[in-house]
């Protein structure tokens, strides 16, 4: 396991970091093996070490406003009002979903130019493809 600070080495059962000397506060379960070539992944990698492919993180099923868990086909958030359709915007290369305004996929590196998203024209809320009307102020698209 690796400090998530620095990146140093830890030793098993370690309670600080040897680099930094930040407290250990969690112990990461052991994240896999590559679906590609079979090797034992590293904690927070985000390309197997072995084959280079990138590693696809598990969905996120938390709000995007306020990282509170979002109830399975929920259109909006049931702590905050956030629609829950902006995770619904994925990159065409690997299929990781992309928060509205990045430029580049944070998995595969991919530009998001091609990426189109719908907006409200009135309000400007990001829409899903297939949606008919605003989840913000109600206008048909």
């Amino acid at each position: 396991m690796n400090c998530s600070k620095c990146g140093t080495l830890l030793k098993e059962n370690a309670k600080f970091c040897p680099g930094c000397g930040s407290q250990v506060t969690q112990i990461q379960s052991n994240p896999g093996s590559c679906t590609n070539c079979g090797t034992t992944l590293i904690s927070g990698a985000k390309f197997c070490p072995g084959c280079g492919k990138p590693i696809q993180p598990k969905p996120s099923n938390t709000c995007q406003k306020c990282n509170n868990p979002l109830v399975p086909g929920a259109k909006f958030c049931a702590f905050c009002g956030t629609p829950s359709v902006m995770a619904s915007i994925n990159c065409t290369r690997c299929n990781n979903p992309l928060k509205p305004g990045t430029k580049f996929c944070g998995v595969c590196g991919a530009p998001t130019n091609s990426i189109t998203m719908n907006t409200c024209r009135t309000c400007g809320q990001p829409l899903s493809p297939n949606t008919k009307f605003c989840g913000k102020c109600g206008t048909p698209v």
